[in-house]
């Protein structure tokens, strides 16, 4: 399923730790929020998309855990807690509005990105 993760710009650190300890490999999700190239009212986002799997979507609101794969403790898992503490999972199913982006929540939001990056309040940040 395709999805768009928004993140603040204030957690862009703890989050990117938190996508290594839900990813497969630390190498591949340490920059999955690289850009602040966005905003939702007066906050810097940083956006990502991707195709989500089942079992990566089942982790978005479990308690995060260090992979295997991390023998060297690269993840901060202090800083993935905190950032798992900050996510809403929206369900487009539940008939409820798409929430809005702000300061202080990690958005992942299943549909088309650029679709639901509207529908969250975002606006492009001109260079």
């Amino acid at each position: 399923m395709r999805i768009i993760a928004i993140c603040p710009e204030a957690h862009v650190g703890d989050a990117n730790h938190w996508m290594m300890a839900l990813g497969d490999s630390v190498e591949a999700w340490e920059s999955t929020f690289a850009t602040v190239g966005w905003r939702a009212g007066s906050a810097g986002q940083a956006v990502a998309s991707w195709d989500a799997t089942d079992d990566w979507m089942a982790a978005v609101l479990g308690v995060p855990v260090r992979p295997e794969g991390d023998t060297d403790n690269v993840i901060n898992m202090a800083g993935a807690v905190r950032a798992q503490a900050l996510v809403v999972l929206y369900d487009p199913a539940s008939g409820d509005p798409v929430p809005q982006a702000s300061a202080s929540t990690i958005l992942i939001l299943p549909g088309e990105p650029m679709a639901m990056a509207a529908a969250a309040g975002l606006v492009r940040i001109d260079d």
